[in-house]
């Protein structure tokens, strides 16, 4: 099984070790969004987060696993913006919405599970991509 994870997992596992059996289940083809590892090294603000982030990150970049967004995806993520209901507004306007579309689409481009516990975001998104599987924790 194909899986991804959200910033946040990532976050609550490097601070509190929360989620650690689902991040080192045994069975599952782990990747990484280019988006997800900009916002760690974002907020990689101490030289101790630095290091973290450089460490959860080596073996994805060893294994040709940081997924990247593509043109392709860029057009669409465009496209799904364009395409909300003016209702959406506020959420849009913020950039963690978009780069949480972008976190979706890379994870669709490889056919990964998404886990994140942003309901409030992937719910909105998951309704326009249809193929999407999002696993909420």
């Amino acid at each position: 099984m194909k899986v991804m994870f959200d910033t946040n997992i990532y976050i609550a596992w490097m601070r509190e070790r929360k989620y650690e059996p689902l991040m080192l289940k045994y069975g599952t083809v782990k990747y990484l969004s280019s988006i997800v590892l900009m916002e760690l090294w974002a907020g990689a603000k101490t030289r101790q987060a630095s290091r973290l982030v450089e460490t959860l990150q080596r073996p994805y970049l060893k294994a040709g696993r940081v997924v990247p967004m593509t043109v392709k995806n860029y057009i669409l993520a465009g496209q799904i913006i364009s395409n909300l209901p003016v209702s959406y507004k506020d959420v849009i306007s913020k950039s963690d919405f978009v780069n949480d579309i972008q976190i979706a689409l890379t994870a669709l481009s490889v056919g990964a599970s998404l886990y994140t516990n942003n309901e409030t975001h992937f719910e909105i998104i998951s309704s326009t991509l249809k193929k999407l599987n999002v696993i909420y924790v």
